[in-house]
Formats: structure tokens, sequence, C-alpha cells
């Protein structure tokens, strides 16, 4: 009896790990292409002399789509299948990619390919995230729960570092074939999840045991969180979408374009390993001013900074806000709640970063015409600064309280 339930732990834990392996790299592969797609785009437009806005109206549409996909996605997944989620989301993008590569006439056609773009990512990550999860904190624990959110959160950047760089550099060969790069991509993410076809999370008994009891703030952090990515998330869209049109005006190259993107996510995966390693930053907002000052400092060298190495040094330093934001963000959202709506928590929290990414880059668009190419990092920095207030001012409200409880 004992080497039976010695050998279906094993295969449990073996079933867990081949699960985890593919999820990653699902996760990987997705924003990868996700990023040779909009790399390639907003070069070429702002290559061919597009607005500022035209820009944003490209980033804004691909941002509100992954709101609304990551949102239905995620419910989805709870409802549905995980496994059949993400097989709808990466046929839809593959068709994005394919209409994009015979894309030569207006924007409007280019908009509505960024529609189906966005929703399509969208279906694919918040099922990820929930898969990973499954189980709750009750069974995962707060140490097992944040190595998987840590790993997942490593891969996709990854895959947005690869996509960046590897579009800057396929680029000036070919506009097409970053796109051609991307479709491989999604192809064999598509293979891997029908080839498996159980794709789910083997549910197990906890592997540490700690306390999986979090504390009664739990929830007001992840309404932080949330109200955090947006500011984080806005900026964020503005060096994505709108910050080609900037080096472009300073005649930066693009390869060396890609480097600077990807220096920026490479301080954003220290910061997740960082934060993976050392605990004291959860559950203290003084951790998250601290990064909102940093972000603002990076802001104000974005706005004035004329050469390769002050902008670069201005995209490290926002860094830090992105991936504290994220991560910790990630991190309350999934421990908070029921294991059964994980899919939906998992689904709203990207829906938070992608509201705040088509505010970024509408309204960095819309400044950008009055303002110039600075003009979106001065409207960042204003809105940095308006919801660190708000969020002040919840989390005294939130102390109050408390202190009335006890």
């Amino acid at each position: 009896m004992a080497q039976f339930q010695e050998t279906a732990k094993l295969t449990n834990n073996l079933a867990g790990l081949k699960y985890e392996l593919n999820s990653y790299w699902s996760a990987l592969s997705t924003e990868c292409c996700s990023m040779l797609f909009i790399f390639t785009v907003t070069r070429l437009m702002a290559e061919q002399e597009s607005s500022i806005l035209t820009l944003g109206i490209f980033g804004g549409i691909s941002s509100i789509s992954y709101a609304v996909g990551a949102a239905i996605g995620g419910r989805l997944s709870d409802l549905w299948s995980v496994r059949q989620v993400i097989t709808l989301g990466t046929i839809i993008q593959i068709m994005a990619m394919l209409a994009c590569i015979q894309w030569h006439a207006s924007n409007h056609s280019l908009y509505l390919i960024a529609a189906l773009s966005g929703s399509a990512i969208g279906c694919i990550h918040p099922p990820i995230i929930a898969g990973l999860t499954k189980g709750g904190l009750t069974r995962l624990g707060t140490k097992l729960t944040s190595t998987r959110l840590y790993r997942y959160s490593l891969s996709w950047n990854l895959g947005l570092i690869g996509g960046q760089t590897g579009g800057g550099w396929l680029f000036p060969i070919n506009p097409t074939l970053p796109l051609i790069a991307g479709i491989l991509l999604m192809v064999g993410v598509l293979i891997l999840v029908r080839l498996n076809h159980t794709f789910t999370m083997p549910v197990s008994e906890t592997m540490y045991r700690e306390d999986s009891v979090v504390p009664k703030e739990a929830r007001t952090f992840v309404y932080l969180g949330w109200l955090a990515n947006i500011s984080g998330a806005m900026g964020m869209s503005t060096i994505i979408h709108l910050f080609p049109h900037l080096a472009h005006e300073l005649a930066i190259s693009p390869p060396v374009h890609g480097i600077m993107l990807a220096a920026n996510r490479i301080m954003v995966l220290i910061t997740y390993s960082l934060m993976h390693s050392l605990t004291f930053w959860r559950y203290r907002f003084s951790a998250t001013l601290f990064v909102q000052l940093s972000a603002l400092i990076g802001l104000i060298l974005l706005t004035y900074g004329q050469t390769v190495i002050f902008l670069t040094i201005g995209l490290l330093l926002f860094a830090l806000l992105t991936g504290f934001n994220y991560f910790s963000s990630i991190f309350y959202s999934t421990t908070s709640f029921s294991w059964t709506h994980q899919g939906m928590v998992s689904g709203l929290h990207e829906a938070s970063l992608a509201f705040g990414f088509a505010a970024g880059a509408f309204g960095g668009g819309i400044v950008g015409l009055r303002l110039g190419s600075r003009g979106p990092y001065q409207m960042v920095a204003v809105v940095l600064v308006l919801t660190a207030l708000i969020q002040f001012g919840v989390y005294i409200n939130m102390r109050r309280h408390q202190n009335l409880r006890d």
C-alpha cells in the first residue's frame, strides 16, 4: 500500500512538472509573438511618419481588447477548460499575424488586427495563471504559489525580451520576418496544447508546511495593487507603443532601440527575483512608495534625456515600478481569493493592467500631439503622483478601520 502511494505521488509530481514546463513555454512563446507583432507594427508606422496619436490608437485598441479577452478568458477557464480557452486564443493570434502580413492599406484594417491580437493574448495568459495556482493557497502554500508565479513571470518576460530584441534585429532585414517568427511560435504552442489532452495541473497536498492564512488587510492590498497597475501600465504602454516615435525622432537605430527595451525588461526580471527571494515587501505600503519615487525619477529622465545612456537609465528606473506592481499584484490576487475563482481573479488582474495600457496609449497619443514625443512621459508622471495619493488615502483608511476593530 505504501509503495502504491509513493508511486502515485511520483506520477502526480511528474505530471505537475510537465504541466508547469508546458505552461511556462506557452507563456514565453505567446509574449514573444505579441512583442514581435507590436514592435514591427509600431516601428513601421513610425518610419512611415504616422502621427504619435496613430500609434496611441493602435496601442489603445490592442490593450482594451486584451482587457476584454482576459476577463472573458479567465472566467471561461473556471467554467470550461484551460486547454480549450488557450487553444481558442492561439488560433485567433495566428489568424491575426497572418492578416498582418497581408496588410498594405489603411490603418483601419490594422486596428482590427490589433483588436484580434489583443483579445487572443488575453485568452491565453489568465488561464495559464489559473492553472498554475490551481488548488488554492491552503494546498500550495505561499512559498510554492510564489515560486510558480515567479517562474511564470520570468517566462513571459523572457518572451517579451526575445520579441523586442528579435524584432529589432529581424526588422531591418525584412519587416515580414518578425511576423513569420511569431506565427511559428504560436503554431508550436497550439501543437503543444493539443498533444497534451489533459493539460491540467494535478492538485496535490502542499509541499511546504507553512501558515497559509493571509492577513486581514490582504484584500485591501489586492485593490491597491490593481490601482497601482493603472499608472505602472500606463508608463509601460507609452514605452512599448510610443517610444518608437521618440527613438525614430532621435535617430536611434532599430537594433539599439530593441536593446534599450530589452534592458528595461531585464531590470523587471531582476525585480521579480528580489521579490521572490525577499519577502519584506509583502503587505508593506512603504515599499510601494519607494518604487513609485524611483519611477518618477525615471520619467523625468525620459522627459529630458537626450542620449541613449540617460534614456536607458530612465527605462531602468521605471522598470522597478513595473516589476514591483506586477509581481505584488499577481501575488496578492492569487492568494487572497478562493481557488474556485482563480481564473476570474487572474483575468481581473490582467484586465487592470490592460486598462492602464489602453489609457497610456490613447492618452499618450493625444498628449503627444500637443507636447511632442516627450509629452506622454509627463502625463504618466502626473498620473503616478495622483494614484500614489489615492493609494495613500486608501491605506490610511484601512489602518484606521483596523485599529477601530482591534
